[in-house]
């Protein structure tokens, strides 16, 4: 399968002040992981990430390099006088129960699914989304769109439209118990894929690793269906953090900004054609008006 792999290189600098960033260059189990984070973050905020990228529980990570002095979760990560591309060692382990995808008795990783911030209902023109769309967010979306090189895995087709959907709790049970992970897809999930397919090209974003993105999808039955295909797939490497105002207090979080995708695509794709559904709002807050936000899909039957 061919994947979205982020090019090395491409770096923007960052202007003192409030637009300020951090941009970690964090080694783990000898593969380096690029990551972005606000100012505003804090260390507990830099290990949820790590964790959607490696899999290592937050309360297992030790974080070398970021400063001389003591920090814990509660440190801002501004207070840290951190260089751009700071090298830092995570060390910590994997659970031992989590075994391979397929399951043979052991829990699927999840995501991070803290408090979620509902963009969806925000009007055009709104504080919130003009908070979103702030100069330091830009830049980050700049450097995304410069950074990743999407793989595709099936032709995209003319004159269809585009359907970015999410993975865990939206297009199955990540943490159900079934021996098999095909038993865990929403009810109906083959069957919706397939009737989406005659008007929409399918796109799956998770905010995961890639190599778990892979194995579930596979496992699921997803990549060589006969009904439906998929165009590329896009995993966490392919998000970035942002600050926005909400309800009076600066928040910090996660979001996939399908401008990634209508920049790489503009013959193709936009915002008058792109459907996005996940089960956090958070997710499409630089892109409310494009986005569905559905229930989460927990605690599937099993036989």
């Amino acid at each position: 399968l061919g994947w979205n792999r982020r090019r090395r290189g491409a770096r923007v600098q960052m202007e003192d002040g409030s637009t300020q960033e951090v941009v970690l260059a964090v080694r783990w189990a000898g593969k380096l992981f690029p990551v972005e984070l606000s100012a505003a973050c804090t260390v507990g905020d830099l290990k949820h990430l790590l964790f959607s990228l490696t899999e290592v529980l937050p309360e297992r990570q030790k974080l070398m390099g970021l400063s001389k002095r003591g920090v814990d979760d509660s440190t801002v990560l501004s207070t840290l006088k951190l260089k751009l591309d700071q090298k830092v060692m995570l060390v910590g382990s994997l659970e031992a129960d989590i075994q391979s995808v397929a399951g043979r008795g052991g829990a699927l990783p999840d995501v991070m699914n803290d408090l979620d911030f509902d963009y969806s209902k925000e009007p055009l023109g709104s504080s919130a989304e003009s908070e979103s769309l702030h100069e330091a967010n830009l830049m980050k979306l700049n450097r995304r769109v410069a950074e990743i090189d999407i793989r595709i895995m099936n032709p995209l087709r003319a004159d269809k439209r585009l359907l970015v959907l999410d993975l865990d709790y939206t297009l199955f049970d990540c943490k159900g118990t079934a021996t098999r992970v095909s038993d865990l897809g929403r009810p109906g999930l083959h069957e919706f894929l397939a009737s989406a397919y005659v008007d929409f090209d399918l796109v799956i974003w998770s905010q995961t690793s890639w190599r778990w993105l892979e194995a579930k999808i596979t496992e699921l039955g997803m990549v060589f269906h006969q009904d439906y295909k998929l165009a590329f797939v896009l995993d966490a490497m392919s998000m970035f953090s942002i600050t926005a105002r909400k309800n009076g207090a600066i928040v910090a979080h996660q979001v996939k900004a399908l401008e990634i995708i209508w920049r790489k695509f503009p013959e193709r794709y936009n915002v008058r054609n792109t459907v996005h559904i996940d089960d956090l709002s958070r997710n499409f807050a630089l892109n409310p008006q494009s986005g569905l936000k559905i229930s989460q899909y927990k605690n599937a039957a099993t036989l």
